[in-house]
């Protein structure tokens, strides 16, 4: 896959473009085959992570060669997405030369395409985080896969808030946005987990010969650590 030169004006100069291309057949020692007005998308990447000046436009690039093709699915898979809305870290002068507001995630360039996409503006966010995309944001194949759960520090207004945008945009016909709720185990499904990581020999159950599993108050204590979710209740059981 590739970007040609049209694309990748909407984010390099004229003069970027140039020393792109260039670093490219100097990397190639002028390979015939090389195309004068296209270059693959991983040697895109390759000289963008060596330069900080062309860094961003090549990611951008890239990433928006990927948004709008029909060659391959591009999937993106963002977990802990409520903390993209909580309180900004980031400052910069060219957004507030008093370094006193924060920047929200969806003006930083490697935020910004799949934020636009998923098109979730709270009313309530830790950030004054606003649609200010233009035309179609979506990608032509593929999707955006998003998670939220407890896990982090976010105020749970900024939880709240952003549950209920996603869900009234996915009651909107133009909108693909679904919403899945995904329940913590109960006591009991922990415990038939635990006897499955017994038998097939699951980390520090490998030998345990039931002392955990029919242990009720080692039960509870594993749901409790894990939160009821699958991977930090596997996580717990590889620890000594």
């Amino acid at each position: 896959m590739t970007a040609s030169k049209e694309r990748m004006q909407k984010f390099l100069t004229d003069g970027q473009i140039d020393r792109v291309f260039r670093r490219r057949d100097e990397a190639s020692d002028g390979d015939a085959s090389d195309a004068a007005t296209e270059i693959s998308l991983d040697k895109l990447l390759e000289i963008g992570s060596g330069s900080t000046s062309l860094s961003s436009g090549c990611y951008c690039a890239v990433i928006d060669v990927l948004m709008n093709q029909t060659e391959k699915p591009f999937t993106v898979a963002m977990d802990e997405f409520n903390c993209y809305y909580d309180h900004g870290h980031y400052t910069h002068m060219d957004f507030d030369p008093t370094a006193y507001t924060f920047m929200p995630l969806n003006k930083i360039t490697i935020f910004k395409p799949f934020l636009e996409a998923m098109g979730l503006y709270p009313s309530v966010a830790g950030t004054n985080i606003v649609d200010e995309s233009e035309g179609d944001t979506l990608m032509k194949w593929g999707s955006v896969i998003v998670a939220i759960s407890d896990s982090k520090a976010v105020k749970t207004e900024f939880d709240n808030a952003l549950v209920a945008s996603a869900r009234a945009l996915a009651k909107t016909e133009r909108s693909p946005v679904h919403v899945v709720d995904v329940r913590r185990f109960n006591p009991l499904e922990v415990q038939h987990i635990l006897y499955n990581y017994e038998v097939t020999g699951v980390g520090r159950l490998r030998f345990d010969r039931g002392d955990t599993a029919l242990n009720p108050e080692e039960v509870a204590y594993l749901r409790m650590v894990s939160g009821g979710l699958g991977q930090p209740l596997l996580n717990a059981c590889m620890l000594p």
